[in-house]
């Protein structure tokens, strides 16, 4: 039985006869044994008793001689209180005490007539009444009442008892399988669909989505079923279009390369400095292209290795900003940069650093026009020292910031590798200084044009390690 619906049904079933079946035998033992003990002392068994007793105390005035023990009571056939019931029901051991009026015991069937009865079991008792008046009580003892001879309407009543009880108990298992079907069926079928869905996934149809309702258990899984789906679309998606971005930013310079040297060899260009220079130039960014890669996997292995050291930031900058005024003359950007007197070391791998800054700071100067103005900007927050590079460009859209950081993303898809990059710069900066246990993003710069934005937690290390920091 594989079906998880049967499975269930069959649990549900076996509860089910436990629990109908046991409340039916229960019930029905129950009310045997009280309509039983009710025909023992209300349906007439004791009533010849009852009357040959109020007999006796009318002869003698008195129960005196009534406590002689071991006694046969009136009215009793055989010894030892085997006798017939009133009703002519046939033999059955009837024990009794009888109590004087005050509840003082004056006769016992099953032994010394001694004692008194307590008030309940006077309240459980027969009144023995003589004209009128009560002038003892007849008290059964008669724990038992299963072998109790019932007349023919009893027997017939407590028969119908039986059977509707076993009626109603199988109409209430009908009822509950009925009412089962339904609800394992609800909880069944959207499981169903959740399975369907995810058999459809496996084939390779990422489209495929469960429908997702109720805010149950089964729902809340149908939901995180769809988002899963969703986001392995998504990963299938810029997959596809990371491998279609490498083949072309692969194909770009190889294509330089081959187109000049095929040139070469069939005479159309001289081998001279100047053309071996240009496909050098290409085998060169080619290289880039692959080392960029390289870190970008290493990022996603969380493989990335930094050699963290108390680093001050003031000269580091100055070194990163000096490094970085030629290309900017050479565009005709105006490169600044603006630092307080003190701020905080910072614990960071100074190489990996020096990445994401260049990569940073390369990204604004290729994008800026002419006459422009970068300006590289730190302030100390406290926890953390934030580094931000500004400039006054035509900035990027509010639509398009959230792909800044993405691989491979151009702002302008027509722009080509000699003036728009890789795409690859900015994404390794977010990796490289995640990795620092910082964040960078970027926002427009007040007044137009665009910043890039990255912090850095502030080392908490002593003023020896400090002074040893700045020496960096």
């Amino acid at each position: 039985m594989r079906s998880l619906f049967w499975k269930g049904m069959l649990a549900f079933l076996a509860v089910i006869v436990v629990a109908v079946g046991t409340v039916a035998l229960l019930v029905g033992r129950t009310t045997e044994t009280e309509f039983r003990q009710y025909a023992l002392l209300y349906g007439g068994v004791w009533n010849r008793s009852v009357q040959e007793l109020a007999t006796y105390y009318a002869d003698h005035g008195s129960w005196e001689g009534l406590e002689v023990s071991p006694w046969t009571p009136p009215g009793m056939m055989g010894s030892g209180g085997r006798g017939r019931g009133g009703q002519g029901a046939g033999p059955v051991d009837l024990h009794y005490r009888v109590t004087d009026s005050a509840g003082e015991i004056v006769g016992d069937t099953a032994g010394q007539a001694t004692g008194s009865a307590t008030a309940e079991e006077l309240a459980g008792g027969i009144a023995i009444q003589v004209d009128g008046e009560t002038v003892g009580y007849l008290l059964p003892l008669t724990q038992s009442t299963t072998t109790l001879p019932l007349d023919a309407p009893q027997a017939q009543f407590l028969a119908r008892i039986r059977t509707t009880l076993w009626v109603a108990a199988l109409a209430a298992l009908a009822v509950a399988l009925l009412v089962g079907g339904f609800l394992f069926r609800s909880i069944i079928a959207p499981l169903r669909r959740v399975a369907t869905a995810s058999q459809a996934i496996a084939r390779g149809d990422l489209s495929a989505r469960a429908p997702a309702g109720g805010r149950d258990e089964v729902g809340r899984l149908a939901l995180a079923f769809n988002q899963m789906a969703e986001s392995l679309a998504a990963a299938e998606e810029a997959r596809r279009n990371q491998s279609a971005d490498i083949a072309h930013e692969l194909r770009t310079p190889l294509t330089v390369v081959q187109g000049t040297l095929e040139a070469m060899l069939d005479g159309v260009y001289p081998p001279d400095q100047e053309n071996l220079l240009a496909a050098l130039s290409q085998v060169r960014t080619l290289t880039r292209l692959v080392e960029d890669l390289r870190l970008l996997a290493l990022a996603d292995a969380g493989q990335i290795r930094l050699r963290k050291a108390p680093l001050d930031l003031r000269p580091f900058l100055h070194e990163v900003v000096e490094a970085h005024q030629p290309q900017a003359q050479q565009g005709g950007v105006t490169l600044l940069l603006e630092t307080p007197r003190a701020l905080p070391l910072v614990l960071a791998d100074r190489d990996r650093l020096t990445q994401v800054l260049g990569n940073v700071l390369g990204n604004a100067l290729r994008y800026v026009p002419e006459g422009s103005t970068v300006i590289v900007r730190v302030v100390d927050a406290g926890r953390e020292v934030t580094v931000a590079v500004a400039d006054n460009g035509p900035g990027v859209a509010p639509d398009d910031l959230p792909y800044l950081f993405k691989r491979f993303w151009r702002g302008d898809p027509a722009r080509r590798r000699a003036t728009g990059g890789s795409g690859l710069g900015l994404a390794i900066a977010r990796h490289l200084v995640e990795a620092h246990g910082g964040r960078i993003w970027a926002e427009p710069t007040p007044g137009g044009g665009l910043s890039v934005i990255f912090s850095l937690p502030a080392a908490q290390i002593s003023s020896s390690d400090k002074l040893l920091g700045g020496a960096c």
